[in-house]
């Protein structure tokens, strides 16, 4: 809590550590190490009503 995330996790460096950076951040990481199934979605909360949510490419017309 309370941390510079674009100070201290290398692929958010140069980003501004918004929810939607963030998720693709988490997506882009956990996509790789899912070996049975697919990675369809990675929806991360900010606070109960606002959240981002990154979808795989084609999914739903939405892109990561």
């Amino acid at each position: 809590d309370h941390r510079h995330l674009n100070y201290e996790v290398p692929e958010l460096a140069g980003q501004i550590p918004t929810c939607e950076n963030v998720a693709r951040v988490i997506w882009t990481l956990l996509e790789p190490r899912i070996t049975q199934g697919k990675l369809h979605r990675v929806r991360l909360y900010e606070s109960p009503n606002l959240f981002a949510d990154c979808y795989r490419a084609g999914a739903n017309g939405a892109g990561k």
